[in-house]
């Protein structure tokens, strides 16, 4: 009798971690067609096409280039039009092949590097670099930023 009450446990505790480790599995094939469209929505330069993918609670802190902090979505949604809108015609995004998604239940994590062609209305088009990362979270809606940072290398155009 013990041997079958250890059997049905450690078949039960196997069968667990097979629909969590397939769980993770769909959470980051989900992550991995998400990204790419949030990454896209920068390009419009339409908040209302960028916001859905972020969440607006009061406390949560997003890192871009500049001002380098925003302290809410409402302050980077503030802000976002002056800093990377006005002076920027248009935006082009290309994300390299190393989108790196990891789940972990409800929170997640991205991180990928990217290519911009920027064309301002007052300089030419111009190239640079950057590096993103996304901290998302599962919610009633889907997966949601909840937290970002946006970087280039030091000395990078």
């Amino acid at each position: 009798m013990r041997k079958l009450w250890a059997l049905s446990l450690l078949t039960g505790t196997a069968i667990i971690f097979l629909v969590i480790e397939s769980h993770a599995q769909q959470s980051e094939q989900a992550l991995r067609a998400l990204v790419p469209r949030i990454v896209a929505s920068w390009e419009t330069f339409d908040l209302s096409k960028i916001e859905p993918y972020y969440a607006a609670d009061p406390d949560l802190t997003y890192f871009d280039l500049a001002p380098l902090k925003y302290n809410n979505w409402a302050e980077y949604r503030a802000t976002v039009r002056k800093v990377l809108f006005e002076p920027n015609s248009s935006l082009k995004l290309k994300m390299n092949d190393d989108l790196r998604v990891h789940s972990r239940g409800s929170p997640a994590w991205a991180t990928v590097h990217l290519r911009c062609r920027h064309h301002q209305q007052a300089r030419r088009d111009f190239a640079s670099y950057g590096r993103w990362t996304m901290i998302l979270e599962k919610r009633a809606g889907g997966w949601i930023v909840v937290h970002e940072h946006v970087s280039a290398p030091l000395g990078a155009s």
